[in-house]
Formats: structure tokens, sequence, C-alpha cells
């Protein structure tokens, strides 16, 4: 398992039914944001089943979403320090520590 930072994001397909995009909204740039998003992949292919969770630097949950279609996820969190846990089907959990910075997108390809 590994966990590798990446460049910006690109844009995202809807998803089927609900119209909103998988993974989170389209964004543009962070502006006055921190933003903490990436993408979960297994052997190459997104992960679609299985959550993006943000702890804040006691272990305690702040929030949670559903993984897209494209394995992608998003936080819009404030700045600082976090942990950055992804769950899995099959007792998968990998965590990772990340920074948010104010006006700036930290973006992570998460290998499980």
């Amino acid at each position: 398992m590994g966990v590798e930072e990446t460049a910006a994001p690109s844009a995202q397909a809807a998803a089927g039914g609900c119209g909103a995009p998988a993974g989170g909204a389209a964004i543009s740039g962070a502006g006055n944001q921190a933003i903490v998003q990436g993408k979960v992949t297994r052997a190459g292919a997104p992960v679609q089943v299985g959550y993006a969770r943000l702890l804040n630097v006691g272990g305690d949950f702040v929030a949670e979403v559903p993984l897209g279609e494209d394995g992608g996820f998003r936080f819009f969190a404030a700045p600082g320090d976090w942990t950055l846990r992804v769950l899995a089907p099959g007792g998968i959990r990998t965590d990772r520590a990340v920074t948010a910075a104010t006006g700036e997108i930290r973006e992570f390809e998460i290998v499980i």
C-alpha cells in the first residue's frame, strides 16, 4: 500500500442518477480554501466502494465522504495538520498525515 502526492486535479465526470460530480463538485482553484482531495486505486483501477475520513490531530473524527465512481474524494478543511483515513472492503484501512493550507489543493493518490 502506498500514497503518492500528485499534481492538481482535473474535471470529473457526473455520477449517474444524482447529477452531482463523482467525488465532489469540480473546482478551478483553491481560492481562499484549504482543499485535501485525491483518488483511491487498486491495481490501477478506481476503488468505488469505501470511505475517506478526515481526523484531527487528536485522532477524532471530523468528516467522512463516500468514494466517487472514480475513487475520488474531496474535503474543504481548516488549515493545519490532519489524518486522512481510507476505509475499503476487506478490512482495508490506510492512514496518511496531511497538511492543509489556505489557497492550496493537496492531492493524493492512495494505492491499496
